[in-house]
């Protein structure tokens, strides 16, 4: 069966950014394919072509590839996150690996990067490239900030029960130093106990509400965490589909 076409384009785009990476350098792929309100995060959120316009070319190679693309029916939404590594110059061997997280918008006949983030973890294998169309959602499809709320009351009592109870099957979960799977919650809900706070930063959701996305600070323990959800409407109501946290150091 053919691919869904959309997935596919968003795959080909994810590609192409890679492959500019590699033959252009990573800060001028990035000023070629994120979108003029793209954002990065470093952990801090940062407009990404002001951030990466500063960099200099240092000769180092990011290499990445999707591995699992999810777009929404509106055509001009979409998701795609896979493995990198990270070289210090072309032909040496990879001394970094992790995850990538990648928010793309259709916009002027084009996709672009809207959001941009990631964790580094153990080199690991990775399946084969998988990509998801969602059909029209119904006229009366909610949009997701009912189930964004009822997360955040239950996150207020205790993070691990809020991931569980919210959370798709293939949920994934992107943390330092961290494996990242579809259902990887399982191996990391000890590590997520306890109550969490929730500041927000941003939102954004498909048009046609069957995907959305959010970023905030989530604040555990004197912890605090830059955190970016993306949610997908299901026959269950909104669930999460990937919840991404990056340590603020030094930020109580």
């Amino acid at each position: 069966m053919a691919p869904p076409s959309t997935a596919a384009a968003v795959a080909e785009a994810e590609r192409a950014f890679a492959a500019d990476a590699v033959r252009r350098g990573t800060p001028a792929a990035f000023l070629a394919h994120l979108a003029a309100d793209g954002l990065v995060f470093t952990p801090e959120p940062k407009n990404g072509r002001a951030h990466h316009g500063a960099r200099k070319e240092d000769g180092s190679q990011l290499r990445w590839g999707p591995a699992f693309v999810e777009a929404a029916a509106s055509g001009d939404f979409a998701v795609s996150t896979g493995p990198w590594s990270w070289r210090a110059k072309d032909g040496a061997e990879p001394t970094a690996f992790g995850h990538f997280l990648s928010l793309w918008v259709r916009r002027g006949g084009r996709w672009q990067v809207r959001l941009d983030i990631g964790v580094s973890h153990p080199a690991q294998e990775e399946a084969p490239l998988r990509l998801v169309l969602h059909g029209p959602p119904a006229a009366s499809a909610p949009g997701p900030e009912a189930a964004w709320a009822a997360f955040d009351r239950t996150a207020g009592r205790d993070l691990a029960a809020a991931l569980g109870e919210a959370g798709d099957p293939d949920l994934r979960i992107y943390r330092q130093g961290q494996a990242v799977r579809p259902g990887n919650l399982a191996t990391l809900a000890a590590g997520e106990a306890g109550a969490a706070g929730w500041e927000p930063l941003g939102a954004e959701v498909a048009a046609s509400r069957d995907l959305a996305f959010r970023w905030g600070r989530r604040g555990r323990a004197g912890a605090r965490s830059v955190v970016l959800q993306v949610w997908r409407q299901a026959d269950a109501g909104w669930r999460r589909a990937m919840d991404v946290a990056l340590p603020e150091v030094g930020r109580p």
